[in-house]
């Protein structure tokens, strides 16, 4: 089981608890003579979402600074403001409306859960595009530093090997992360992902993306590895 996986169980379980455990009780304001249900719950419910806001207002933040070199992060952006407003509103009717059984309560609750999913699948989904974003970035430098190198081996042998071995491996690179403006596919897959129902694919398209990117990153160390050799060979 990835990582990635082993924490969106963890998030599942947690929230399953969350859910199961608000409890009904008094609160001002009348329904028919009786109390209103759950005010404590709300209290929970209210931070729940506070703290959703703050995430979502976090991965914008981090989308916004990068150069979004595959055209991904301003539709990602949208995205994630639009699950904030929506959040902010549920949480604005969760706290003024006077429910009438715990029932009632949970029905609503279970919609910052599940409608969102922002801990299950936008965080890990912005996390890949962001990652993308610094990928491509790291890609394009080694990449000029190959064609300068490309201009000074010369008759040199092993630097001309190195070189070829650092080629090879930015090639790879651009294989499976894509030549900016167009991702790789299994990039290109997380961008469209959605909340579901049935939330495998989902979790197939992220844990694909991430064993890619962090295959990318390891081929971009060696790229830059093999580099150093080219310059340690000239200066020899």
């Amino acid at each position: 089981m990835s990582t990635m996986t082993f924490r969106r169980l963890v998030t599942v379980s947690t929230v399953a608890v969350t859910i199961s455990t608000f409890a009904p009780s008094g609160s001002a304001g009348a329904l028919g003579g009786a109390q209103c249900k759950a005010a404590d719950a709300k209290t929970i419910f209210h931070a729940d979402a506070v703290k959703r806001e703050a995430t979502l207002a976090e991965l914008v933040a981090k989308l916004q600074a990068r150069k979004d070199p595959f055209a991904m992060n301003a539709a990602q952006i949208s995205t994630l403001q639009h699950a904030s407003s929506a959040i902010s509103a549920l949480d604005t009717k969760v706290q003024a409306t006077c429910y009438a059984t715990r029932a009632d309560f949970r029905t609503d609750a279970a919609t910052l859960f599940t409608g969102y999913l922002v801990y299950w699948l936008r965080v890990p989904q912005s996390h890949a595009i962001e990652a993308a974003d610094h990928l491509s970035e790291a890609r394009s430098k080694l990449g000029t530093v190959a064609t300068k190198l490309g201009k000074l081996v010369g008759t040199n042998q092993q630097a001309k090997i190195d070189l070829d071995a650092m080629t090879t491996a930015l090639d790879t690179v651009d294989a499976q992360l894509g030549v900016a403006p167009t991702p790789g596919m299994s990039i290109a897959a997380v961008r469209d992902l959605a909340p579901a129902p049935d939330m495998t694919a989902d979790d197939a398209a992220l844990n694909t993306a991430h064993s890619d990117l962090v295959a990318i990153r390891q081929q971009l160390q060696q790229a830059r590895a093999d580099g150093q050799k080219v310059i340690s060979d000239l200066q020899g």
